[in-house]
This record gives structure tokens, C-alpha cells and sequence, in this order.
């Protein structure tokens, strides 16, 4: 099964029994699924950490659409999106958020979505641990390095401005070396060529400096 059809098939078990009293009735779940499965597949570009995706997603629909409160299924929504961009390894620039507006003019029975990159702060999802210092990954795709613009800053001179990236996809996540001068290592061994898959627990070395993994 390709991936938009995967997430609107999530989308459709979700929206079952939710739409119809969001929308009164008047629009299916499998139509709004499927405007936000092709959404989110055409709002994907290329970032140089790797494949990454809008995080800002407006649904707008005829105000004689709308029927009760949203926020519900706004928030049940922006938690599936997450889960979606999360386990395809999917880098977002800030949270992601799902808004549904009443926007006249729109066609009664049916919904325009609308996809944005909005920066913003990171959710943290892991952390890496030395000697009481603990630091935030935030980022789907993460830079870590000395450099202020890294996504994880580990501010020491012997760690390269962008020395390691690490990421998570499919429930699982990894660790690469971006070409460091003093190399990536994770349990002792150092980290080269292709991504390696890395454990809570793991060890994360960054030239000589070590750090715990440990997922939020």
C-alpha cells in the first residue's frame, strides 16, 4: 500500500463517527481523509537532512457546514498528522497544527485544505545525557553539532559545526555521521557510511564527549 493511501485510510478510521458531527452530515470522512492525505503527500520537499513536510494544515469548509465545535477533531487530527510524519521520518519545522475555519464561499459538502511550513518550537521526543546535562531533540531529522543553527548544540570545539544527524522513522531511530573531523560513535564503535539504529540507552559519542540516549 503506497504512504497516501496508508494515511488516509488512518484518517478514515479517525474521522468515522467524528465527521459527520463536525461537518453535519454533509461530508463524508473518506473525502476529507483523502484532501488531507494529498495535502501532506504534495506539501513534501527536500531538506538536507532528508524528506520533510508542512506542519500548518487549514481545512475550510462552508459555515452552514460546520455543526458543533472543532477544536475536538482539530486536536484528534494534528495527533494522527504527528504520529504520520513520525514514523515516516518526516522533518517538520515546528509542531504540527490542524485548524478547520468556516470560510464563506466555499462549495456546501465540500472542504479546501491549505498546507504551510510555519516555523516554531520543537516537540522533544529524546534527549541526550551527560553529568546532569540533559539536551533536547525536538526536530524529526535533527542536526547535532557545535554550530548555533544546529538543530541539537553541543557546544564544544573538537564537535564539528555539523557533525552527526539523527532521526526516527518507522518507530525506530538512527544515527549518521555527517562527515565529522572526529568522528560519531555510538557504544563504542564508531559510526560510518549508512545510518546505524540506535537504543534507549545507547551511548552517543561526539569526538570524545559522551551522552546517554534516552527517548522522551
Amino acid at each position: 500500500m503506497n504512504v497516501v493511501r496508508n494515511l488516509e485510510r488512518r484518517l478514515e478510521r479517525l474521522l468515522e463517527g467524528v465527521a459527520g458531527r463536525v461537518f453535519s452530515g454533509r461530508i463524508h470522512p473518506s473525502e476529507l481523509a483523502g484532501k488531507l492525505a494529498r495535502e501532506a503527500d504534495f506539501a513534501r520537499f527536500q531538506h538536507f537532512t532528508g524528506p520533510a513536510t508542512a506542519n500548518l494544515f487549514v481545512i475550510q469548509a462552508n459555515p452552514d457546514d460546520l455543526s458543533v465545535e472543532v477544536s475536538k477533531l482539530e486536536k484528534m487530527l494534528a495527533a494522527e498528522m504527528t504520529a504520520y510524519t513520525s514514523e515516516e521520518g518526516l522533518r517538520l519545522e515546528g509542531p504540527i497544527t490542524v485548524r478547520i475555519e468556516p470560510v464563506a464561499g466555499t462549495i456546501s459538502g465540500h472542504v479546501n485544505c491549505h498546507v504551510e511550513v510555519v516555523p516554531g518550537p520543537p516537540v522533544v521526543w529524546a534527549r541526550l545525557m551527560a553529568n546532569g546535562e540533559a539536551i533536547d531533540i525536538g526536530r524529526n531529522r535533527a542536526t547535532i553539532g557545535r554550530a548555533t543553527d544546529a538543530d541539537v548544540v553541543v557546544p564544544h570545539d573538537d564537535v564539528s559545526r555539523r557533525h552527526a544527524l539523527i532521526y526516527r522513522e518507522h518507530g525506530q531511530t538512527f544515527l549518521r555521521d555527517l562527515s565529522s573531523a572526529n568522528g560519531t560513535f555510538l557504544d563504542g564503535a564508531r559510526v560510518d557510511g549508512g545510518p546505524v539504529l540506535v537504543q534507549n540507552g545507547s551511548m552517543v559519542g561526539l569526538s570524545e564527549h559522551r551522552y546517554r540516549f534516552r527517548e522522551s
